[in-house]
């Protein structure tokens, strides 16, 4: 017989399992337009780091995404260059730059993201009333556990 804390453990990994696979199949069903930009990996991840975390400078991207200085500093030169990142002098301090999107960058993830969400959205309308509201009951309770957790540092 398994222990009950084994068998929460085991139910917890997999929970995180499916929420991994679902997401997994929510990104892969909108791949086509990812890849259809000549955009990659790394210059996506700044995109969307810069759309959540706002304007920021070089240090702090590399530091989030865990690459070095000279790597980041080269893929964001290509993304000013496309003209879907600015960088401005940081007004307290002229030895700081900080990079931000532009109009353009905006607009991309936003559309990007929004084809995500839609495929979500057309998903969740396949589910009854009742398990819709028994599925927003447990993602409240869920939400609220992971507002909880305490915040790791970058």
């Amino acid at each position: 017989m398994i222990p009950a804390q084994s068998q929460e453990q085991s139910l917890s990994d997999l929970v995180a399992d499916q929420l991994r696979r679902i997401n997994r199949q929510l990104r892969a069903s909108s791949q086509e337009d990812w890849t259809s930009l000549s955009l990659t990996r790394a210059q996506l991840k700044i995109l969307v780091l810069l759309r959540q975390d706002g304007p920021t400078t070089v240090g702090h991207l590399a530091s989030h995404l865990a690459v070095t200085l000279p790597s980041i500093t080269a893929t964001i030169d290509r993304l000013v260059h496309q003209g879907l990142v600015s960088r401005e002098d940081d007004p307290t301090d002229r030895r700081r730059v900080i990079n931000q999107l532009t109009q353009t960058g905006t607009v991309l993830i936003e559309r990007l993201q929004e084809g995500r969400r839609a495929r979500l959205v057309m998903a969740l309308q396949q589910l009854s009333p009742e398990d819709l509201d028994a599925l927003s009951n447990v993602l409240n309770t869920f939400e609220q556990a992971i507002l909880h957790l305490p915040r790791q540092e970058d």
